[in-house]
């Protein structure tokens, strides 16, 4: 059930990605050029991670499918770093990868923090 809720999480999270990209790229259209907007989508999509996980611990997939970001140690308290480096390992090109192996992914691994139904 972990896996699917994951896949679910991974797929709004996209959706809601995506219509934001659409989005800023109709409003910078007159403003950057369409190949220089990848410079400033890329940021963009770790920091949609970084500030929804930090400040609620749940991304918009997480809030629909209602689990939240939970540190391994203290499930009450997830610090800058532990978000930070959890961000940060979704650079790792085998992260997403890692589910096929286990229910933890690398980010989460190095993070010490899992998903938590609330």
């Amino acid at each position: 059930m972990k896996k699917r809720i994951r896949i679910c999480n991974f797929l709004l999270d996209s959706i809601v990605f995506f219509i934001a990209v659409v989005l800023l790229s109709m409003i910078l259209k007159n403003h950057v050029e369409r190949e220089s907007l990848k410079y400033f989508m890329i940021p963009l999509y770790y920091a949609y991670y970084f500030v929804f996980e930090y400040t609620s611990g749940q991304t918009i997939g997480k809030m629909i499918t209602k689990t939240k970001v939970v540190n391994v140690n203290e499930p009450n308290r997830v610090g800058v770093l532990n978000i930070f480096w959890r961000t940060i390992s979704r650079l790792i090109p085998i992260d997403i990868l890692s589910y096929l192996f286990s229910n933890r992914g690398i980010h989460d691994i190095l993070s010490q923090t899992e998903l938590k139904k609330i």
